[in-house]
């Protein structure tokens, strides 16, 4: 029973290895060289709130430029758009779930992408 548990637990822990590596190999590439995140910007500065479509465009567009396989993209109206401004998307890339983290950096619509 002992020597069982052991061979158990050891599979368990290399399973558990195995995730990790495919978690953080997945967020690298997802990532452009370097390991900076991808950075980008609305084709045209709002002058009010965001639509959740025009936001999800520009994240897909940005992840596709980049190399990324885009199947779908969610993301919330933004009431604005600003410094320091934080928004979530979800979609699936690479045929992957993520949550993307979109920062606005600006009132003209740079914003970064950081997949979590």
């Amino acid at each position: 029973m002992a020597i069982t548990a052991l061979v158990l637990s050891l599979v368990a822990l290399l399973l558990v290895l195995v995730v990790a590596l495919v978690v953080v190999f997945a967020g690298a590439a997802f990532m452009e060289e370097g390991g900076e995140p991808l950075t980008g910007q609305l084709s045209a500065p709002p002058a009010g709130p965001v639509t959740g479509d025009t936001l999800a465009k520009a994240v897909t567009d940005r992840i596709t430029q980049d190399g990324g396989d885009v199947s779908r993209m969610d993301c919330p109206r933004t009431p604005k758009v600003g410094q320091g401004v934080v928004t979530v998307c979800h979609g699936v890339v690479d045929s992957t779930d993520w949550a993307i983290v979109v920062l606005f950096e600006d009132e003209d619509g740079r914003f970064t992408l950081i997949p979590t």
